[in-house]
């Protein structure tokens, strides 16, 4: 199956024809009459079916521009984002006697002779391509990761298109320039994403680099790895949801390995891992955290990372003039907007982020109440969006902080932030 990228039956036709049915829906929507609450409830509804079918259909970048929106869901209409969801799943795997001549393709008859076998049923399924286990010739399990085929040149077919519906139908709160910065931010990670040898690179980078005690990564086998393939070591976990069972003691070790991971990724190792999927993850009862897909890797600058640690500390101090001029630096603040018209809005979530954070010794994951009352402030704030510009360079570093909240939440970890951040130059004491 390759993946299609022309013609009113493929994949720009699909994405252009959910585009019209949204601004056609957006009309009706629109008209006077009837329930408005209720039928704008329904608008949504109907708009994230749409989407999340037709994106989920065509796999590659667009379904994965569907699964960073789901993501966000809490700034999104709540119909939508619960139909975004559906994203995050996994997909239904291509036949194996579709996935087999693109190995025989890729592989010369001394590679092959290294493979004892493969198993025909895909262990796992994305957006992007599937994975087979396989068995090599000296016995040692490894998985193969094959990439879909067509999906790398349909990237950026699939973000322009996406963009333009995006401008019209004005679903974000942000001026066209700022879309397209986020949007090149996209397209150059999902680029990524479908570049097997630059995601090798990625798993190489962080093991050399981000080797931390509690994170296990896979072992390329380099030698077998080729265009739109990858073959590693076969590492075994348990998933989130059996996580969640083990004891306190044990949950809050994994926490810990994987807060500490985050912040060496960020401040020392400058790489992110940004592909939070529950997924991408396995647990060990060990306290062992196993880290799988290294596609989306978000690279920083040590400048960009030193303004995050001056901004964070700002934001403790009270020092809301600091906080706005590092955000300024970063390319978050739009034109002639003022510190002081934002006072207020950095002085409520400052509180309700880092005051949470630092109010004991060990922060708990698990209380529903800081992520209820952030989404409170956001809404109360909603009004001061366009004051803001998304910061291209840490787009993707959200993803991944966000990512790790959800997975901490739902192992319910109790981690000792304050001691985990200070390490960095953070003083949130």
């Amino acid at each position: 199956m390759a993946i299609k990228t022309r013609g009113s039956g493929g994949r720009t036709g699909k994405i252009l024809g959910a585009g019209i049915r949204t601004l056609g829906r957006s009309v009706l929507n629109k008209l006077p009459g009837g329930d408005r609450v209720q039928r704008t409830a329904q608008y949504w509804a109907d708009v994230g079916e749409d989407w999340a079918k037709t994106l989920g259909e065509l796999r590659g970048a667009a379904m994965k521009m569907g699964q960073l929106a789901s993501q966000y869901a809490d700034v999104l209409p709540p119909a939508l984002g619960e139909q975004l969801r559906r994203l995050q799943r996994s997909v239904e795997p291509l036949p194996f006697d579709e996935i087999e001549p693109l190995l025989q393709a890729q592989w010369t008859p001394a590679q092959r002779k290294r493979i004892r076998s493969v198993e025909p049923d895909a262990i796992a399924a994305a957006s992007i391509g599937q994975v087979h286990r396989a068995v090599l010739s000296n016995g040692a399990p490894v998985v193969i990761k094959v990439r879909y085929p067509g999906v790398d040149e349909a990237v950026d077919s699939d973000v322009q298109q996406l963009r333009r519906i995006i401008g019209l139908s004005k679903l974000l709160p942000v001026d066209g320039d700022s879309i397209d910065q986020v949007m090149d931010e996209v397209r150059a990670r999902f680029r990524e994403e479908t570049d097997y040898a630059a995601e090798l690179g990625h798993l190489q980078y962080l093991r050399r680099h981000a080797a931390l005690p509690g994170i296990v990564y896979p072992k390329p086998v380099v030698a077998l790895c080729a265009d739109g393939i990858l073959v590693l070591s076969e590492e075994t976990g348990d998933t989130l949801e059996a996580a969640r069972d083990w004891p306190q003691p044990l949950r809050d070790q994994i926490g810990i390995a994987l807060c500490r991971w985050v912040l060496h990724e960020m401040f020392v190792a400058h790489a992110v891992h940004a592909d939070p999927h529950p997924g991408n993850f396995a647990f060990r009862d060990s306290g062992d955290v196993v880290v799988y897909d290294f596609g989306c890797v978000k690279r920083l600058t040590p400048e960009v990372a030193s303004r995050v640690v001056d901004l964070l500390n700002a934001a403790q101090r009270g020092d809301w003039q600091g906080v706005h001029g590092e955000l300024v630096s970063l390319g978050g603040i739009s034109e002639g907007v003022t510190a002081a018209q934002l006072t207020e809005c950095y002085a409520e979530l400052g509180h309700l982020i880092l005051g949470r954070l630092s109010q004991d010794e060990h922060f708990d994951f698990a209380d529903p109440r800081f992520i209820e009352d952030i989404r409170g402030a956001i809404k109360r704030n909603l009004g001061l969006s366009f004051k803001f510009k998304p910061v291209s360079d840490l787009l993707f570093v959200l993803r991944a902080l966000s990512g790790l909240y959800w997975t901490l939440r739902a192992l319910g970890s109790r981690v000792p932030v304050i001691q985990l951040v200070a390490v960095h130059g953070i003083d949130l004491g």
